[in-house]
């Protein structure tokens, strides 16, 4: 089939269903979606809670634990030990289908029973993580502390979206071998550093955006192969280190001083238009060894797929957030290990599945919560497999024509994801929330749900942030028994030993804010997941960039650059953004 427009039934705007994508979707067994990527990506991002944690007891031993789910969701929480133990069977919540009512109804009363596991965290298991208690959607590491979406990692905190690396803290999107880096962003590569954003192999630096294979440099910008570099000019080993310590990066007084001189560096030189390393064919933004992908983001070894954000080695797939070493997945959160899967929520090493949550190592299943190791099974009922395979038919035609109906007339017939309006988050607590702000009367007349009480503490501080040291080296183990206020939105945070132990050892001063709004920060300086297109800003009468205006015509023989593409660079945006051609002539 080839390209067909589609109105999408929740916003009524039009989208485009190409070739393509009816082939994947064909190979999935599933229909072409009848809402738009944006409002897709919405729905499933509604059902996903990363970074507000709650206090509250297992309901199986009693003992105190950390949870995604709050008190007030209603939900039956399971510390990770007794969810992972032979203590309970999630079978035993096993029901007939009712061919009275809508399936998303009955799927979602189940999960109203079913046990659910307080973190998506392997902490304590068998062969899982050591001491890494206090993180979510995270697996195989050591000694870290709140890392969200994250594995292989060794003695991290305060970070979101880590592979691999050791000693990183308040990082954003950091891949592939990183260590002793404070404040990185899209960082690979990377040592003893702090400040660092978009670069490779950068070293004992500090300030350092859109760098390569430097050393010993600070607040420099597109710079390549350099060391003792500030401000983008050479200098001598002795007259380098004099400059670093005039500035005094172990202060916060110095450290704010940095900050503000380099922010407007960061509007100085061209921009790619993308960041691609290794990848072939492909559309979106941060990709890496990926081919034949389109409007993906944030992709280690991507192939053949689409829609895709956070993932690490996704093969055919489609409609993904956060999810690795998969393959042939459709519209789900974090299927990790899966194979031929549709319509998923935290559910791993799975096989040919529709609608489930929470499932582990399990195959033919279909509408299930909580299920380990099973096969054939309907709302948690095991059934033979010419059972299976009589019923399954059955209740998909039911979902078609017995559809969910949402409180605004959004009909949910096989093939959707799971209704927002059904969801045991609120909308403030969801990621959501990160990539479609809304207010509370906003979210709430869109039909979403919204949590009157997130998990926030205030007024509790013992010290001010104007009282605390202005260097590090004049903070004692005194700190870590007080309580800090943020001096942006007032939350209470602490000071952890193994965090004053990383600070002394990179000079770096106490923060002033608390992760939360330190997170949001680093997050503004990230472009959105969504693409525009745009021509090359080299050269020409349109450019906006006077100083490298006559660029386009050294390179082409032309006045102006001919080339056009897809990027995340909004064309309201004050940065100078170039095509792949025109970036290398001028910056490497």
């Amino acid at each position: 089939m080839t390209l067909e427009t589609k109105q999408c039934q929740n916003c009524q705007n039009p989208f485009v269903i190409e070739a393509q994508d009816f082939d994947f979707y064909k190979k999935m067994a599933v229909p072409s979606p009848t809402f738009c990527p944006a409002c897709r990506k919405q729905r499933r991002l509604t059902w996903r809670n990363d970074m507000n944690l709650y206090s509250r007891p297992c309901d199986l031993c009693k003992k105190s634990t950390v949870s995604i789910y709050s008190p007030e969701s209603g939900l039956t929480v399971y510390c990770v030990k007794c969810w992972w133990s032979d203590k309970w069977d999630p079978k035993d919540y096993a029901r007939e289908y009712d061919f009275s009512k809508p399936f998303f109804t009955q799927f979602r009363e189940l999960q109203q029973q079913v046990p659910i596991i307080a973190l998506a965290n392997d902490n304590g298991l068998l062969g899982g993580s050591v001491n890494c208690e206090y993180n979510q959607d995270f697996a195989r590491s050591k000694n870290c502390y709140m890392v969200f979406i994250a594995w292989k990692l060794e003695d991290c905190m305060y970070s979101y979206y880590l592979v691999s690396g050791e000693n990183l803290v308040d990082c954003l999107n950091v891949v592939d071998a990183n260590s002793f880096v404070y404040e990185g962003i899209f960082i690979e590569n990377c040592y003893q550093s702090k400040y660092v954003y978009y670069s490779v192999a950068v070293s004992d630096s500090a300030f350092m955006y859109d760098c390569r294979d430097c050393s010993d440099s600070f607040m420099c910008v597109g710079l390549r192969h350099k060391r003792y570099c500030f401000k983008n000019k050479q200098y001598s080993k002795e007259e380098y280190e004099k400059i670093l310590k005039e500035y005094a990066l172990d202060t916060y007084s110095g450290m704010e001083r940095a900050k503000e001189e380099f922010a407007p560096m960061l509007q100085t030189m061209p921009r790619k238009f993308a960041i691609f390393r290794n990848t072939v064919n492909s559309t979106g933004d941060y990709l890496s060894n990926a081919k034949n992908t389109k409007d993906c983001f944030l992709a280690q070894r991507a192939e053949d797929s689409r829609y895709v954000e956070s993932s690490d080695t996704p093969r055919n797939c489609y409609d993904l957030y956060v999810g690795g070493e998969l393959e042939l997945a459709y519209e789900g959160i974090t299927p990790d290990n899966t194979y031929l899967g549709r319509f998923a929520i935290f559910s791993w090493k799975n096989r040919d599945y529709y609608y489930v949550d929470g499932c582990h190592s399990s195959e033919n299943v279909f509408g299930c919560v909580g299920l380990k190791k099973a096969k054939y099974c309907i709302l948690n009922k095991e059934y033979s497999k010419e059972e299976y395979e009589t019923l399954l038919p059955k209740i998909k035609a039911h979902m078609d024509e017995m559809p969910y109906v949402d409180k605004n007339g959004v009909s949910y017939k096989f093939g959707e994801f799971f209704p927002s309006e059904l969801s045991y988050f609120g909308y403030n607590e969801s990621v959501a929330t990160d990539h479609f702000p809304l207010t509370q009367d906003e979210a709430q007349k869109k039909n979403f749900n919204w949590r009157k009480e997130v998990s926030v503490t205030t007024g509790k501080e013992t010290i001010q942030s104007e009282d605390l040291p202005d260097a590090i080296r004049d903070v004692n183990e005194d700190i870590l028994k007080e309580i800090l206020a943020c001096k942006d939105c007032g939350r209470n945070y602490r000071i952890v030993p193994q965090e004053l132990q990383f600070y002394k050892r990179m000079q770096i001063p106490l923060p002033r804010r608390c992760f939360f709004c330190r997170h949001k920060s680093r997050t503004l300086l990230r472009n959105p997941f969504q693409l525009w297109s745009r021509e090359c800003l080299c050269g020409g009468p349109t450019s906006k960039n006077e100083v490298y205006k006559n660029t386009a015509a050294h390179f082409h023989g032309t006045d102006s650059c001919p080339n056009t593409f897809e990027t995340s660079y909004a064309p309201d945006r004050p940065e100078i953004v170039y095509c792949e051609a025109c970036y290398n002539a001028e910056v490497i």
